[in-house]
């Protein structure tokens, strides 16, 4: 939980009550918007989304983040992340936690072990967000974690692929000319998005891309586009798809060494990290 500075200190709460049942959480991913969040969410915020737990008749899900309503005209127009139900708490009182109350979530089959199912809900975020990038020739800013399911996917689409990191070690294959659409998936990755992108292509916002500029966007006539978080509907395709993807394997730690699994994201020496209470 965040302490009085904004920063994750081991506390004890009280179980949650209200809406909800009360399942018992067997991981949990760190995601970059929990770590967004230090220094800036209330003292006492629980934060972790990537949750993988067992139910009280001992079912292993995926903990749902947020629900649309399913029915308004934004949820119906496809852009249920802006549905004024999906800021309602699913995941109460966070998933780095020993046990939190859940508003939904998607059964798990076998197959894959707690810590690799963790990845349902970012994939599941991603596979959203494919769906507004048109397919072809497709660059990638950024090749953390995200990045990398955004490859896997885009390929597994047939998809031509390329990859570009502030990290040399993280890059390639580098475009050889200009691409049809790009998707951001680091800070400040405009410039190159917007610089590999033919006239008349397509860049998907999916992280904090910085100061866009609007010269190159109506000179060249691109469409940006943005999404955010996921769906119950790509969370059930997320469940199928990713036990086919090759990714590389979490870095697993108890949470009780919660700071030390930080300090290896933040210095990009780990590419997920997964806490186990």
């Amino acid at each position: 939980m965040l302490d009085a500075a904004g920063q994750p200190a081991q506390g004890e709460v009280p179980e949650p009550d209200g809406p909800g049942e009360l399942v018992t959480v067997l991981a949990c991913g760190l995601c970059g918007s929990d770590v967004e969040k230090l220094g800036v969410a209330a003292a006492g915020t629980v934060l972790g989304h990537e949750v993988v737990a067992e139910t009280e008749d001992g079912r292993r899900v995926a903990l749902i983040h947020h629900l649309p309503c399913g029915e308004c005209g934004r949820c119906l127009a496809g852009h249920e992340s802006t549905c004024e139900s999906f800021e309602a708490p699913t995941i109460r009182p966070g998933g780095f936690a020993e046990r939190v109350r859940a508003g939904g979530w998607i059964d798990l089959p076998d197959g894959l072990d707690d810590t690799r199912w963790t990845a349902v809900e970012p994939l599941a975020c991603v596979l959203r967000g494919v769906e507004r990038v048109p397919p072809g020739r497709v660059l990638v800013v950024g090749h953390g974690f995200v990045g990398r399911l955004f490859a896997a996917v885009l390929a597994r689409r047939g998809d031509e692929v390329f990859v570009l990191d502030s990290d040399p070690t993280r890059s390639g294959p580098a475009p050889d000319g200009p691409v049809g659409a790009a998707v951001i998936c680091a800070q400040g990755g405009a410039e190159a998005a917007i610089a590999a992108v033919e006239p008349g292509g397509t860049v998907l916002v999916f992280a904090d891309a910085g100061s866009i500029p609007a010269a190159p966007i109506y000179r060249r006539e691109l469409s940006f586009v943005g999404s955010r978080s996921a769906t119950p509907e790509t969370m059930r395709e997320a469940v199928g798809i990713l036990p086919g993807l090759e990714l590389p394997e979490p870095t697993v730690l108890p949470l009780e060494r919660f700071a030390e699994g930080l300090e290896l994201y933040r210095r990009r020496e780990a590419l997920k990290v997964v806490f186990v209470p």
